[in-house]
């Protein structure tokens, strides 16, 4: 059993021992990213000239994030596996012209500090995501969350929140960037 879980310590060290190399890796494209960050292995980043992404955020593996109308993202974040964060789509409002030429339309994300996006969930344009949210996986967020949510589903809704009232009022006033 020592063995198996000193094989299971080894394999993690280099797990994100790589992911901490790939976010040196894309800070050559990427506006901003801060310290301690973790991108695993099979993530896209489009647009990266366009993404901000704040101190020790991870973003697990095959996750894509689109970044073509700006993205930022917060300190402390957790973007599960097979995410997707999209700022751009087709416009397909004139009907004398395929879709395909039509171009895009889109707007920025704003994902605040201490948020945990769940795997699959899909995060479209011109939202903003509240500090100490949980975005439930397979979600699509197409609108803003309110800080310490917790919201699910197709499209999201709020299930409940993190905290009660007071407890929220005293998280409000944590600054993460003295951590």
């Amino acid at each position: 059993m020592k063995i198996i879980t000193f094989i299971q310590y080894i394999y993690n060290k280099i797990v994100f021992n790589l992911a901490s190399l790939r976010s040196i890796f894309w800070s050559l494209f990427i506006k901003k990213i801060g310290k301690g960050c973790q991108i695993m292995g099979g993530v896209k980043i489009f647009s990266p000239f366009n993404v901000e992404i704040g101190d020790f955020t991870g973003i697990n593996h095959d996750a894509e994030i689109g970044g073509h109308f700006r993205l930022k993202i917060g300190k402390y974040v957790m973007i599960g596996p097979y995410s997707q964060i999209i700022t751009a789509n087709h416009q397909y409002s004139n009907y004398d012209i395929p879709m395909k030429y039509q171009g895009i339309i889109g707007g920025p994300i704003v994902i605040e500090d201490d948020v945990w996006i769940g795997s699959f969930a899909i995060i479209l344009p011109n939202v903003k995501i509240g500090k100490g949210s949980i975005i439930g996986t397979h979600s699509v967020v197409t609108h803003d969350i309110e800080p310490y949510s917790i919201v699910g589903g197709i499209p999201a809704k709020l299930i409940k929140y993190r905290f009660n009232e007071s407890s929220i009022n005293k998280a409000e006033k944590i600054d993460f960037s003295k951590q």
